[in-house]
């Protein structure tokens, strides 16, 4: 829920983020979409459009989009007639979320800015959520960063006199300790799954035929011979040790990609809102930090992992309000 307010925030503004309607739509389309398209994908291609009508689990996805449209349209109405209003005033009006945006960059193109909400949903809340969970597991398990953290945020916020862009940016350590956690619990055993539009020959040899599916490993990115013999441990200042060598400030942040570390993926394809994620994350983690102790009630929580990794939702981690270093 953590995150789908703070998404709401950008891509909706007031006052739909307050929305518990809409939060829950949010939350609960992705897990309800997927299971929808795993349920269709049991059927032949030829078959779908007969049988998808009776699919309970498609039924409950195009409840979602009905109710969306009830919270959204009116909303999209009534910002279009304030918008008359003001050319007509001669005012010149500023998007300040996604719902603004999408139509300045249409520019009067037709768009269905509802399903564009629920896309954002789908892409930005749940492996935001994730990486949240799992960076408060690897901090509660590994609690002299937290101390740290919390020096490090309430210098930065201090000298700055507030939040601002640049605030986040000098956050190094905790930089590095997002880029840490989503090293050693990479979401999934493969990443970057493209299907081959033409058929391709390797340097070395290997044909890729036409209509193949492929997709990169991710071994590599705890592999010991790149990081070392404590590859599979989290080190929350491996990146900041990496950044302080020369000519390195900038290759090891949380949202710079490379073959050694491609949790956003990697190349022209990477994660485009990876910009967006970082921002969000650091703030949401600075609040959970500076207001809050952390302990695990019992042994740290075990990742459940198939071909992707996902941490234990039964996990039950202890939390107590704390007087904050700093006024956030």
């Amino acid at each position: 829920m953590l995150a789908a307010r703070l998404s709401a925030k950008v891509f909706l503004g007031e006052p739909i983020c307050h929305n518990q309607a809409w939060l829950n739509i949010s939350i609960r389309y992705t897990v309800d979409a997927f299971s929808a398209a795993k349920r269709l994908r049991t059927f032949a291609p030829w078959v779908r459009p007969l049988v998808y009508p009776f699919l309970s689990e498609l039924r409950v996805a195009q409840d979602h989009i009905k109710q969306a449209r009830s919270i959204i349209e009116p909303e999209v109405a009534a910002r279009h007639a304030a918008r008359r209003e003001a050319a007509l005033a001669g005012t010149k009006t500023k998007s300040t979320d996604a719902i603004g945006w999408f139509e300045d960059v249409a520019a009067g193109r037709p768009f269905d800015v509802v399903y564009a909400q629920l896309l954002l949903s789908v892409v930005a809340i749940h492996t935001t959520s994730l990486t949240i969970t799992t960076l408060l597991y690897d901090l509660t398990a590994n609690p002299q960063y937290i101390s740290l953290l919390r020096d490090e945020i309430a210098q930065v916020l201090r000298e700055d006199g507030g939040w601002k862009k640049t605030s986040l940016y000098k956050m190094k350590l905790l930089d590095s300790c997002m880029k840490e956690s989503q090293r050693v619990h990479v979401l999934g055993a493969n990443v970057m799954t493209r299907r081959v539009e033409q058929a391709v020959t390797l340097s070395d040899g290997t044909r890729l035929p036409k209509g193949s599916h492929i997709a990169m490993p991710t071994f590599q990115m705890y592999d010991p011979r790149h990081w070392g013999p404590d590859a599979d441990k989290f080190v929350g200042h491996r990146f900041l040790d990496m950044r302080n060598e020369p000519g390195q400030e900038n290759r090891w942040q949380f949202v710079t990609t490379s073959a050694e570390h491609m949790g956003f993926g990697h190349g022209q394809h990477a994660c485009p809102g990876r910009f967006f994620a970082s921002n969000e994350i650091k703030i949401a983690v600075a609040h959970l930090l500076l207001k809050y102790d952390w302990k695990f009630e019992g042994e740290q929580p075990r990742s459940l992992t198939e071909s992707e990794y996902v941490p234990d939702p039964s996990a039950r981690i202890l939390y107590k309000s704390r007087e904050p270093e700093i006024d956030l």
